[in-house]
Parts: structure tokens; sequence; C-alpha cells
């Protein structure tokens, strides 16, 4: 094993040890501690703990910690695509958050559209789009990125500019004032790895995977896409539940037994 694994291993030892020292919700010791204890640098120690970190064990809290997890806490299921809700904010997409505040000031900014922001607004690429950067969770616990982008000809010179845009937000802007309601929304589900500014916003690790799930939405006169927004969740925190899969005619049982001779290949 490397330096950083056998640290790696040697801090998991710890963690699965009965009593361990360091038990769920408390911290690890600091990084000076640490690198101290093993004789290593900041850099083989900080391999060592995301290795941890990916494995769902620990969440880097600062520079100078991790918060050790619960590994066997079962994802958080999150609700995606099967209905809309509506609280005194507006409209609620995952019922797990329609408590979660911001836990950092929101930021604005204009920005020349990527590919694939020019492709879920139907826009061309590098045009003007408008992002809507926001950090929310419970208890001023940050756990969900949530980036919104509208069109420059929708958004520029208007109140989606703002840093508040008022009650029910930048949906009851569009739908109620700007004249495009019913919205209907699209959602999309995949994963990357964070990025360094996803991992600091969230606490975790670089290139711990993150449950990305884009959702856009259709105006209900022009039928175009007037915004689309992609959060970002800690995917050993996170997953997506949807219905009890069915049985098609074709697979109704009892089934016919597959033959020696025509058996499919195992999926």
């Amino acid at each position: 094993m490397t330096r950083y694994e056998e640290i790696a291993a040697e801090l998991r030892r710890r963690l699965d040890a009965d009593p361990t020292p360091y038990p769920v919700g408390s911290r690890l010791p600091g990084h000076s501690q640490l690198t101290a204890e093993f004789s290593v640098g900041r850099g083989v120690l900080a391999e060592a703990l995301g290795l941890l970190a990916l494995e769902g064990r620990i969440r880097i809290v600062d520079r100078s910690g991790a918060l050790v997890l619960d590994p066997t806490a079962p994802p958080q299921p999150v609700d995606v695509g099967s209905q809309v809700r509506r609280n005194e904010l507006g409209y609620i997409f995952n019922a797990a958050a329609g408590h979660w505040r911001p836990t950092a000031p929101p930021t604005r900014r204009w920005l020349p559209a990527p590919p694939h922001i020019a492709r879920l607004l139907d826009v061309p690429i590098g045009s003007d789009v408008l992002e809507r950067h926001r950090i929310v969770g419970p208890d001023g616990h940050p756990v969900q990125i949530a980036d919104s982008y509208l069109p420059a000809d929708l958004a520029r010179g208007t109140v989606l500019e703002a840093a508040s845009t008022g009650p029910g937000g930048i949906y009851d802007r569009l739908e109620h004032d700007f004249g495009h309601g019913p919205l209907t929304w699209h959602p999309r589900v995949g994963a990357a790895a964070a990025t360094p500014d996803q991992a600091r916003d969230l606490g975790v690790s670089r290139g711990t995977p993150l449950l990305v799930l884009t959702r856009i939405s259709i105006s209900g006169t022009s039928r175009r896409p007037v915004e689309a927004t992609i959060t970002y969740l800690d995917g050993h925190r996170f997953e997506v539940t949807s219905q009890p899969i069915t049985r098609d005619d074709t697979a109704a049982w009892p089934t016919t037994p597959a033959t020696a001779e025509n058996r499919p290949a195992a999926l």
C-alpha cells in the first residue's frame, strides 16, 4: 500500500473499533495532529482523508478537521419528477427540502452559455445566460447546490436579476408576471464528480460522487424552455427513488423457463 492508503487503513481501523475513539458525529483530530502522528505532509494526509470521504466514512469540514459519518445510515430519498408542491416560499420539487434555507448569500452573474446549458435552454452556445447560484440545507448545514439558468431575452433588465425575486421566486415571476404559466417541468437524473468549488460548498472531498438533478422549465404559452435548474447533492447521503417495477405482459408470471438452447445471457 501507498503511505496514504496505510494512513487511511489505520484511521478506518480506529473508526471500526469497539469502542471507537471517533464516534459518529465527532471530529477526527486536526490535520496538524495527524500529520505529526503519521510523520507525513498535509498532501499525503489529504489523500488519506479524501479516500475515507469517498467511502462515506467522513466529511471534510474545513482545513483543520473532518466529521465522522455513520456508514450504515441509509441514503435520504430524493423525490424527483413525481409531484410538485407549494409552501409559503413557492414551488417545492423535493419534499425533504421544503424546510431547507440558504446557508450562504445567493449569487448572480451573467456568463456565456456553455454547451450543456445551451442545450437545456435551446439557445446558441456562448449566448448570455443569467446564473443564480444558491447553497441550501437544514439548520445551516449545506447539503445542496442549486444553479438556475435563464436566457438573456427573458431575464436581462428584470427582477430576475435581483437578489430577491419576490414571493414565489423566479417561477411565480415567470408564470404570473411574464405570461409563461402554467409551467411544466422535465426532470433528468445524472451523476458527476465534485469539482473543487462544489467540494468546498458542500463540505466534501474533491471527486466525491454527486447526484445531479436537472429540471427544465417549459413555458405554458410559447412551449420554449424558459429556465433550467441543476442541483447537486452528496451521492453518499441521497438517492433517487422511483415507483416499483411493474411487469409487462411479456414478463407475466408464470413465465416459460428458458431452455439451454435459447437461454439468454444473464443481466
